[in-house]
């Protein structure tokens, strides 16, 4: 992993407008030592812990440095997950993303990118083509 650069991903907490209750934002970042991100997704951060571990990176801390198919990965697992509510298909969802290929990965990874550009709810739309395509919805 040394040889390929690191992309990072750190997380936030802040409270939902309507209901209050906290929630974790996470953001990617398209460099270790970037301060912008590129996208930001409402995830549970134990999740996206537990997939980063499953792809043999060990996190510690707030933030993960990865490489660039796991940080494809995360992404692609952040902005779909924050569309769903089920347990079940939060399962399904995990494994369709660790069964992704590089260039179906690749696909989604540059279509959520365009969207994010565009504005946060933007967002929405892939990510349902995303849960049709693969039965998640």
């Amino acid at each position: 992993m040394s040889a390929e650069a690191l992309k990072r991903v750190s997380y936030t907490e802040r409270r939902a407008k309507r209901s209050g209750e906290p929630l974790q934002v996470c953001r990617f970042y398209p460099f270790t030592y970037s301060l912008k991100p590129e996208l930001s997704a409402v995830c549970p951060w134990s999740e996206l812990v537990l997939l980063v571990e499953a792809f043999g990176v060990r996190a510690k801390g707030r933030s993960l440095r990865v490489g660039e198919s796991a940080y494809k990965r995360l992404l692609v697992y952040a902005v779909v997950r924050q569309t769903l509510k089920s347990r079940a298909k939060v399962r399904g969802l995990e494994e369709v993303v660790r069964s992704l290929d590089e260039y179906e990965l690749h696909f989604w990874y540059s279509r959520f990118l365009s969207a994010a550009e565009k504005g946060r709810l933007a967002l929405y739309r892939p990510a349902r083509a995303f849960k049709v395509l693969h039965g998640l919805d």
